[in-house]
């Protein structure tokens, strides 16, 4: 069973994957996310952390044996346990399937969405129109899908349902009111559903759902947890770049 540190900083829906998968397999995971054991902006820039994760971005994930790993998709999958990486190669097929199109499909139109209500990036009415277009396109995929299944695969939580619940999460919080989210109620079924199984509550709490759909303000990082989104965000993008 794996054992080890998961560096990261609050509230990081991107940590919350490996820490939900960790609780449904037993993994012992210790959580690095405050001073002193973890900085970041700090922490991470240090020739030492460096030196383990060379692109200096977290989650990152230190085996108790030295093992090192980082991308929290690859953290997930090493803490998951067989019944959610899927049983069957089928099944583990359409884990990955998921996997991938919360990050190929969900990600970038909930972050060109919900980042400028949270401060963190700059508003633009025409990016955030589209990625509303996008996000419904989704949500009609996903609706559907959950019209006959309780789960994404299979007949039980699987990586891809946390994978997929963690990618809606701020969704679901800052902008998916009930008039939005009204035409997809698979969705909110099976959102709901995962949200309130003990091993997603030990790790998110009490989920509660947006009631109005929050707008871009004029001002920048509001919450404390926003700082370090922006650091995150600014250092991906370098990363990118730099690719």
């Amino acid at each position: 069973m794996a054992a080890g540190t998961l560096y990261t900083y609050p509230e990081n829906w991107r940590a919350f994957k490996a820490q939900i998968a960790a609780q449904y397999s037993g993994a012992r995971l210790k959580i690095a996310s405050t001073s002193p054991a973890f900085t970041f902006g700090q922490t991470n820039r240090s020739p030492a952390f460096l030196s383990s994760f060379p692109l200096g971005k977290v989650p990152a994930y230190q085996g108790d044996d030295g093992f090192c790993l980082f991308e929290s998709n690859a953290i997930a999958h090493y803490l998951s346990n067989d019944a959610l990486r899927g049983s069957t190669p089928q099944a583990s097929a359409q884990v990955l399937q998921w996997v991938s199109f919360a990050d190929s499909e969900i990600i970038p139109p909930a972050s060109a969405w919900v980042f400028p209500t949270l401060g963190i990036m700059q508003f633009n009415k025409q990016a955030t129109e589209q990625a509303k277009e996008e996000v419904k396109r989704v949500l009609a995929v996903l609706n559907q899908h959950l019209n006959t299944r309780t789960f994404l695969v299979g007949e039980r939580v699987s990586l891809a349902d946390i994978t997929v619940v963690c990618s809606l999460l701020w969704l679901y919080k800052q902008v998916l009111e009930p008039a939005f989210r009204q035409p997809y109620p698979n969705v909110s079924r099976w959102f709901l559903t995962c949200v309130n199984q003990p091993q997603f509550k030990a790790v998110l709490g009490e989920v509660k759902l947006c009631e109005k759909m929050a707008q871009f303000d004029g001002t920048f990082l509001k919450p404390s947890c926003c700082v370090v989104f922006a650091l995150q965000l600014e250092l991906e993008l370098k990363c990118r770049k730099s690719g």
